[in-house]
């Protein structure tokens, strides 16, 4: 491809924990890549953090200077310049020419507030959008897109389910009238190598704090564990794949938390280890959705790997099965999902 002159392209990140911190090395290792073929060459309008405070930098930040500093957000230099509140961060980095809100905030399984809020007050001034935030996506999906139709911006979200696994832009790019009927998938990680750990004998304690040290645990682990990460994540999928129009409190809901170490550990042994399930199916006009834990037998598709392993399983009308698998996926996963995005986005934008 020939090369184009690079363009900077503004970022304003809201949220500074484990996705933020492994997204900024990817991009400044992808530099060079992104200057090369989309012309363009990232700079940080602003960052902003609940516990750190928001910060906008109205000349632009490299990525590669931020990679460098460990410290806290009001110890950067240059320094930027510290708003209040994260709806002035979204004025202030839309005065300065922020392209794009990278939302990375926690997951609220309440109402998905105050992140969708701030989705759409960043849409309503034609900034495109990026989240990982599953619940914004699971309570306001049809006014998300509609708000970005409406401003002519872009709404992405595909680290929100399977951190870097590209079923969403597998769905639209590349299956068309494929004719998803129904879906059952493993898609906490979190649940999964809790259980794993447990069946090897190590204690409840013991597995949330690897799964704290791996970043993939929710910042209240129990939104994992009590499944309520899984029903965001089937409700997205059962809204998206299967055209339903679910509220998470429609989904049928089971978590692990009452599951005793014994009952875990006599299930692995009997050869039908206990996993987080997500399904949901068409029926008629309506669309059911469910997470529970569940035997997984012998011969089932989802007893794929161990420990962390994500899976789905489409059950469509056009190919029949298609099972798409990530094997011990991590905070770096879902980082490249969001880099995924960017792209797609700066290419949709150049009409490429």
């Amino acid at each position: 491809m020939t090369s184009k002159k690079a363009s900077p392209f503004r970022l304003l990140l809201l949220g500074y924990g484990h996705v933020a911190r492994a997204l900024l090395p990817l991009l400044a290792a992808r530099d060079a890549w992104l200057a090369r073929e989309l012309g363009v060459r990232p700079l940080i309008s602003g960052v902003g953090s609940r516990s750190q405070g928001f910060f906008i930098f109205p000349a632009g930040l490299d990525v590669g200077s931020l990679v460098q500093e460990s410290g806290p957000l009001m110890s950067l230099q240059p320094p930027g310049t510290r708003v209040e509140t994260a709806e002035a961060f979204l004025y202030a980095g839309k005065s300065v020419g922020a392209d794009v809100l990278i939302e990375l905030t926690t997951l609220n399984p309440l109402d998905g507030q105050p992140a969708l809020d701030h989705i759409r007050m960043a849409l309503q001034t034609r900034m495109h959008v990026i989240t990982a935030n599953k619940g914004p996506i699971a309570y306001g999906l049809v006014e998300l897109q509609k708000l970005a139709h409406a401003h002519d911006a872009q709404f992405r979200f595909e680290s929100a389910v399977l951190d870097g696994l590209p079923l969403m832009n597998l769905s639209e790019y590349t299956l068309p009238a494929v004719d998803i009927q129904a879906f059952r998938a493993l898609l906490n990680t979190t649940s999964s190598l809790v259980l794993s750990m447990i069946e090897e004998g190590q204690s409840l304690d013991e597995a949330l704090a690897r799964a704290q040290q791996l970043g993939i645990a929710e910042a209240d682990p129990w939104h994992d564990l009590d499944g309520w990460d899984a029903v965001m994540k089937t409700t997205i999928l059962a809204n998206t794949l299967l055209e339903g129009h679910l509220l998470p409190h429609m989904v049928e809901r089971a978590g692990i938390r009452d599951l005793s170490p014994d009952e875990v550990r006599a299930a692995a042994r009997s050869g039908t280890p206990i996993r987080l399930v997500s399904q949901a199916r068409r029926d008629r006009d309506d669309v059911i959705a469910s997470v529970h834990p569940q035997r997984i037998q012998p011969d089932d598709i989802l007893r794929v790997g161990t420990g962390m392993t994500g899976i789905i399983s489409l059950e469509t009308g056009a190919m029949g099965p298609i099972t798409l698998v990530e094997h011990e996926p991590t905070v770096q996963q879902t980082a490249y999902g969001v880099f995924s995005d960017l792209v797609n986005i700066v290419r949709r934008r150049q009409g490429s």
